[in-house]
């Protein structure tokens, strides 16, 4: 099958491209899945419009591209041990994603990619942008990517939201307060993605908390610098949802976050993410 057996149209000149012409709930060839992967790798997330999935159907779909990984402390879909629910009315202890992060920064290895399948959304509202994190590298000065080369960042999983929750929560929290930090990892400030050996920044505006080895003035000014200029608009594209609408990304070298203009709507989101393979290396 080649590649005319679906279309394919760049949502932006960063990255994103929306594919049409593929039914998700149907077996994929091992032709037509090489061909997707490749656009994949090139464009960092596709966009799917119009799918009717169920759970076994997204799950088969996306454990194409990898092991599926379990996150224990997330909410399930009905049925389902490995689909996760999301929806706007989520736990004091889930992350708002409406900053630029990338998926589990703080564990030693971070997922490989990740899958979203709206389910129902809002009228107006709520789309999510993506970052391009290796046009980001490249839009740095040169003596910028030469000094943060040789740096790490420190990775907590201890969220605003969860430190928030954890206040409130008193000494009954503290038992989990523990836990959190003592997930801290470090990880390069810019690494080499395992497939296709670009370079690209890796930072997080929710998991990161210093730049190891700058006193705490220089980190808080470069963290804030990086986090300023991935927020630039040459290096994002943003998407819409509609009921059926599937968006499949690599989190070895995106960003994202939810734009929070929606207010009051109903919000239901499936995700499956994929079990990441390597730690982030220079």
């Amino acid at each position: 099958m080649s590649k005319s057996s679906f279309e394919l149209r760049p949502v932006t000149g960063a990255l994103g491209a929306e594919v049409s012409g593929i039914d998700l709930s149907r077996e994929m060839s091992p032709q037509l899945f090489a061909e997707l992967h490749a656009v994949w790798l090139d464009h960092q997330v596709l966009f799917f419009r119009d799918q009717e999935l169920t759970n076994e159907q997204f799950e088969a779909f996306v454990s194409r591209f990898g092991d599926i990984e379990i996150h224990s402390f997330m909410l399930k879909a009905d049925g389902s041990e490995t689909v996760e629910r999301l929806t706007n009315k989520d736990s004091q202890w889930t992350p708002s994603t409406s900053n630029y992060h990338i998926d589990v920064s703080m564990r030693s290895v971070p997922t490989k990619g990740a899958a979203l399948y709206a389910i129902d959304v809002e009228a107006a509202g709520g789309d999510t942008i993506w970052v391009n994190t290796y046009a980001a590298f490249e839009g740095l000065s040169e003596p910028m990517q030469t000094f943060i080369e040789t740096c790490n960042g420190l990775f907590v999983a201890m969220h605003r939201r969860a430190l928030d929750g954890i206040i409130r929560g008193g000494p009954d929290a503290v038992d989990m307060a523990a836990g959190f930090l003592q997930q801290a990892e470090e990880h390069p400030l810019v690494h080499t993605h395992p497939e296709t050996g670009k370079k690209a920044l890796f930072v997080d505006g929710l998991f990161m908390w210093e730049i190891v080895g700058l006193h705490s003035n220089e980190s808080d000014a470069l963290k804030n610098f990086l986090l300023q200029h991935v927020a630039m608009p040459e290096y994002q594209c943003r998407f819409h949802w509609q009921p059926g609408s599937v968006a499949i990304w690599d989190n070895r070298c995106t960003m994202h976050r939810r734009v929070d203009d929606a207010f009051g709507g109903r919000r239901i989101m499936h995700r499956i993410p994929i079990k990441g393979e390597t730690e982030p290396q220079l």
